[in-house]
């Protein structure tokens, strides 16, 4: 039976690296003949082919073998493969929003056009790839060192929140600052001229073509929604590079709180803010559409206002308590 145990370690030994090649097969060999050993002293004979043919089979096949006793080349490891989850689950989730925004408002424009959902998910799966490989690339770059993220591992146990800060209202996660910081990094670039998703106004259909037109009081709020946008991407991004510094996270949640409820005030007397132009469509169901997007913007506007209101009360509470 030796030519199989010689074969194997061959088969082994050619997958290995030079320099460490004789020690691990030496290792490997002695480990074979130890259960070689005991499975003859359990049966009380020496082992026939078939039965070390199966002793071979579970020590695992020669590539596993040999990958398990060489250098590790895995493409993400261990300690890197949790923010690489971590990452990826906060860009899928965007891809999905980025995705999903543009489908609804077609679908409730063309009543329900199945082909708009499959363009949606058609959109949605290229992104997500292109962001998974992307992200996939940086950490296998973080994992062999040729990204330097020193600075990273100079955290501080004391910049941590506290536990206690765990149940609690407007209470965020990592993860929850990640998405936030990539979405609105998202609308800087779209809102800025940066980035141009591939949608716009005008919504085709069957029917004709739909244009909204968009009220020129945002044209007259560039700078403030831009001042805000800002500002909510630093407090995500304080969340996720120093979750400890919570009084100046407080402090610009309020600070962009203010700024919400100012924005509202500022958008309520302006109302239409969108406008259905649909020179095909009928009047009833150009007034019934036009009524449901009033509608919709109106409840936005109180939301927001209520959201930004309970949020300058929370983080006020907080700040004053030092949490």
């Amino acid at each position: 039976m030796s030519d199989l145990v010689d074969r194997y370690l061959g088969a082994v030994a050619a997958l290995l690296p030079k320099g460490s090649r004789e020690d691990i097969v030496a290792e490997l060999r002695d480990l074979i003949l130890n259960r070689v050993e005991d499975a003859e002293a359990a049966r009380g004979r020496p082992l026939d082919k078939r039965e070390m043919e199966d002793l071979l089979r579970e020590i695992g096949h020669p590539i596993a073998v040999a990958g398990r006793y060489g250098p590790a080349r895995a493409l993400v490891g261990p300690e890197i493969y949790p923010f690489w989850l971590f990452g990826v689950k906060a860009l899928l989730a965007v891809a999905a929003f980025a995705a999903a925004i543009p489908a609804i408002l077609a679908v409730l424009m063309d009543h329900g056009d199945a082909r708009l959902v499959f363009r949606a998910v058609n959109d949605f799966i290229p992104t997500a790839l292109s962001l998974v490989g992307a992200a996939t690339l940086i950490a296998a770059a973080i994992e062999r060192g040729w990204i330097k993220t020193d600075n990273l591992r100079r955290w501080k146990v004391s910049e941590l929140p506290r536990m206690s800060d765990g149940k609690g209202l407007f209470v965020r996660s990592r993860f929850d600052g990640l998405f936030e910081l990539v979405a609105t990094g998202l609308f800087i670039g779209w809102w800025t001229g940066v980035i141009s998703f591939p949608f716009g106004p005008v919504i085709h259909s069957g029917r004709g073509d739909a244009v909204l037109a968009i009220s020129p009081v945002f044209q007259q709020l560039y700078w403030p929604i831009l001042v805000l946008a800002i500002l909510q991407a630093v407090s995500s991004l304080l969340l996720v590079v120093k979750p400890g510094w919570t009084a100046a996270r407080n402090l610009a949640e309020i600070v962009g709180a203010v700024g919400g409820v100012a924005l509202v005030w500022a958008l309520w007397p302006h109302q239409p803010l969108v406008t259905v132009v649909a020179p095909d469509a009928s009047a009833a169901g150009l007034a019934n559409l036009q009524r449901s997007l009033n509608l919709t913007f109106e409840i936005t506007l109180w939301a927001a206002a209520a959201i930004s209101l309970i949020k300058v009360a929370v983080h006020g509470w907080r700040l004053a308590r030092g949490r």
